[in-house]
């Protein structure tokens, strides 16, 4: 499939320590990119803006919201240092922030006022329902844009990447690692809304399944407007599944799940593309979720680098009252890897920006070096693909228990022909 290989191995001594020097190596050029080639001596020069097209309100607010505490740092740390040194120019960064609510129209309203009047270089974005309504006007404005939704790429959006999240793709290595983890388990649910993301996450899950033989028994979205989950997964239950994967439920969904699979009396292993810990632990107890499979780290991990815990420090200290997840860092992520690409570039153009990080053969990543894909699936490689860290519950607590590869899941031929299949079953167009 054209994936390049990484030498991440978490069952040898010698994979490990090799892992760990990738990681630290990795540490060493980010922070490159965002500390040492900054010339403190000299003022920034000029201002560049990003812009943040995210909800920040609304039911998909907890995946646009906490990005701003991550971005902030961030922000914070490369303007205290006198700025970003591209070229022989230095540039404080600004970000301007537009609140979508999640929905097309807005967001459209957003880029426009984003990309006319303020002039921004680049966009962050959560993606999903509203990518349909601004894409086109970001590509015919050449504005190279970051999603968090891999399946919003495609041919007509040349210049939309994921450099972060890798959904929906995961889905096939958290599946992994459960069937290695728990043969028994053969029963599996995928429970997750009806719209672009929640669809997107029952297809990648059902193929993960059916990859490990595992049984899908209940694969049905649900209604954007649901409130009462009570009947949906008293449904789910007489199907009687070992597994319950949520795909991508929006947070506010997750917890009501959550909380009737465990008034209902089930319990079995749990999945899900990402988590909002705080809103679950307040209907369900930490014992009902132990053991549950997903891929996001705290960043306080001991198995992550220096700079990941250090960043966890910092945030913890200025954001006391804040809940962790994995949008706290997702965001500011694609920062880092447009800041790798303007001082590589020399510019921070749009376009050279993009230009140059899609000519490089590895891009770092927070969880390490990446690698371009996804044309066979998306129409475009423009999907950034590390070895991708696997996380289990305990004790009330995401821990990094596995990595895995997504070019090795790849590779194998039965597993690709499941994969194209399921997506083509469910109406999802593919670039074979």
């Amino acid at each position: 499939m054209g994936l390049v290989e990484t030498n991440h191995k978490t069952n040898h001594k010698g994979g490990e320590d090799m892992r760990k020097t990738a990681f630290i190596a990795l540490a060493f050029m980010v922070a490159i990119g965002v500390a040492a080639v900054f010339a403190p001596e000299a003022p920034a020069a000029d201002t560049v803006k990003i812009g943040y097209n995210a909800p920040l309100s609304g039911p998909s607010a907890a995946w646009g919201l906490p990005g701003l505490d991550g971005t902030s740092i961030w922000v914070d740390k490369v303007n205290a240092a006198g700025g970003l040194k591209v070229g022989d120019k230095n540039y404080k960064i600004e970000i301007v922030k537009y609140d979508d609510e999640g929905d097309g129209a807005k967001g459209l309203l957003g880029c426009k006022k984003l990309v006319l009047e303020d002039k921004v270089v680049a966009m962050l974005m959560l993606g999903g329902p509203d990518t349909p309504a601004v894409q086109p006007f970001l590509t015919s404005e050449k504005v190279m844009s970051f999603t968090l939704i891999a399946s919003d790429i495609s041919p007509d959006r040349p210049y939309l990447m994921d450099v972060t999240d890798n959904f929906p793709t995961y889905h096939l290595l958290h599946i992994q690692h459960i069937a290695e983890t728990h043969p028994k388990a053969k029963r599996a649910a995928i429970v997750s809304q009806d719209d672009e993301i929640g669809v997107a996450a029952i297809a990648w899950s059902e193929a993960g399944f059916k990859a490990n033989d595992i049984e899908v028994v209940y694969k049905k979205p649900f209604a954007m407007d649901t409130t009462d989950f009570a009947p949906l997964i008293t449904a789910v239950l007489a199907t009687k599944p070992d597994i319950i994967s949520m795909g991508a439920a929006y947070p506010e969904f997750q917890a009501l799940i959550c909380e009737q699979a465990f008034t209902q009396g089930w319990r079995g292993i749990i999945t899900s593309a990402c988590w909002d810990f705080a809103a679950i632990l307040a209907k369900v107890p930490k014992t009902f979720m132990e053991g549950a499979v997903s891929g996001f780290p705290d960043f306080d991990d001991p198995k992550l680098t220096p700079k990941h815990n250090e960043f966890w420090k910092t945030w913890r200290s200025r954001y006391p009252d804040h809940s962790f997840s994995e949008i706290v860092w997702e965001y500011m992520g694609a920062l880092e890897v447009w800041a790798y690409g303007a001082q590589k570039a020399g510019s921070v153009e749009s376009e050279k920006v993009f230009n140059t990080l899609k000519a490089s053969l590895s891009v770092p990543h927070s969880f390490g070096p990446g690698v371009w894909w996804g044309k066979e699936v998306f129409g475009q490689a423009n999907l950034l693909v590390p070895t991708w860290p696997i996380t289990e519950i305990h004790n009330g607590k995401p821990a990094i228990v596995a990595w895995k590869n997504l070019g090795d899941w790849m590779k194998d031929q039965k597993n690709s022909k499941i994969l194209f299949d399921t997506l083509k079953a469910w109406n999802i167009k593919t670039y074979q």
